[in-house]
């Protein structure tokens, strides 16, 4: 994987968040947790227009960029225009509320004044290692790409594939001339491509691409998911899509803020509604495990990583939460993950996975431990529920028992020192 430092835009749902950069480049898909289990290594997409070579909708001189949530939505729009051709592509990226499926919605608008034979190709590489190799099966609508334990299936919705290359993509994907006789193949990294046909001055195309990540399955099983998924009506689910996320955003607006009277105040009202939008996305539904960040670094060149939850910087996103009417989920933090992960002797180490594993650490942080008992302090204060402080009790005594040591024997290392 490639150095990759910055998420620049996020959708997802529950179980399933997938990071893009505001050229509309997936970098990030996880599932079924937000810290741990990442399958893209690099998903490539491009167009061949008449004679030319292979146009990267996320790099082209000649491509320009304008990006935007939908108002209020997880829902992303990514605007590629490129100005030789003059073809506008309106990328729409949002994960289905109830599937672990990404859709990827191009719109592809012909601005200018000749025809353009458009073809779409994707060139996809899974992460693997020795232990978990990649292997790639072409189907009519895409390819279905795998290891021991999980598949990636790529596929259009109503629109056959007319190339692919399993094996060799990397020498060919720049001229577009992608040709396999094979269907299936052992490599981590395959292409395909759909041929839309001519697009006529003034006039549009659409194709609906999805992604499905799951477990790995026996052959029929696997394609009868993706038939399913073809099945489900896209435009019905990217209105649903909308309206729960805006009616999301209305019920936890817990400031009450009104619309914004001018440029400065707007900024900040887009800021507070995106920080509302987004704590679902980083908070394991099961366990109340609250990431830090999407991943940014999984190569350790710049720091330590940041997927994974720090029960310190989850401590404070929790008391956002809140304010912004979130109490559940801040309950759930404390009474499931927080008790998951509280050693026998009343500390929490450094940082765990959402799921209360022990994750990677480099050593003890006392404030790690010490902002858990102010943290279920604070939403008392919040919401009076003497419940709610009577099954943290015994919790916060441990912890309390644990910092007086750790404090006397800090001490007394000062004191001999």
């Amino acid at each position: 994987m490639s150095d990759k430092y910055l998420n620049e835009a996020i959708v997802g749902n529950k179980n399933m968040i997938a990071t893009l950069t505001y050229k509309g480049e997936l970098e990030r898909l996880y599932f079924p947790s937000k810290d741990n289990r990442q399958y893209i290594n690099f998903f490539h997409t491009g167009v061949k227009l008449n004679q030319s070579d292979l146009i990267y909708l996320h790099d082209d001189i000649n491509n320009r960029y304008k990006q935007y949530y939908d108002t209020d939505t997880n829902v992303l729009n990514t605007e590629v225009t490129n100005t030789y051709f003059n073809l506008k592509i309106v990328q729409t990226d949002f994960v289905l509320l109830k599937e672990n499926v990404l859709v990827r919605r191009y719109e592809f608008i012909n601005e200018g004044k000749i025809d353009l034979d458009t073809k779409f190709y994707i060139h996809s590489e899974l992460l693997s290692d020795r232990n978990n190799h990649v292997s790639c099966k072409v189907i009519d609508n895409g390819m279905v790409q795998y290891a021991h334990d999980f598949t990636v299936s790529t596929f259009a919705k109503g629109a056959k594939i007319s190339k692919h290359q399993i094996n060799g993509s990397y020498d060919t994907i720049k001229t577009g001339e992608i040709h396999d006789k094979d269907y299936i193949g052992m490599s981590k990294d395959s292409s395909i491509c759909y041929d839309l046909g001519t697009i006529n001055p003034q006039a549009k195309k659409v194709l609906e691409i999805c992604i499905l990540v799951d477990e790995n399955r026996n052959v029929s099983e696997m394609e009868d998911e993706i038939d399913r998924i073809t099945k489900i009506d896209l435009n019905k689910e990217y209105t649903s899509t909308k309206s729960y996320w805006r009616k999301y955003l209305k019920a936890h607006n817990g400031l009450n803020l009104k619309e914004p009277q001018n440029s400065y105040e707007e900024r900040i009202f887009e800021i507070y509604k995106r920080s509302i939008l987004l704590f679902p996305l980083l908070t394991n539904p099961e366990t109340g495990g609250i990431i830090a960040s999407p991943e940014i670094d999984e190569d350790f060149t710049k720091c330590g990583r940041y997927a994974y939850c720090w029960p310190r910087d989850a401590v404070f996103v929790t008391k956002a939460m809140d304010i912004v009417k979130m109490g559940k989920e801040t309950e759930k933090f404390y009474k499931v993950f927080c008790k998951k992960t509280q050693s026998k002797n009343g500390m929490w180490e450094q940082r765990f996975f959402t799921d209360g594993k022990l994750a990677p650490c480099w050593g003890y942080q006392v404030d790690e431990t010490a902002s858990v008992v102010y943290g279920v302090y604070e939403h008392y204060k919040v919401t009076k529920s003497e419940k709610f402080l009577k099954d943290n009790l015994r919790m916060c005594e441990k912890a309390i028992d644990f910092l007086k040591k750790y404090i006397k024997d800090w001490i007394g290392v000062e004191r001999y020192r």
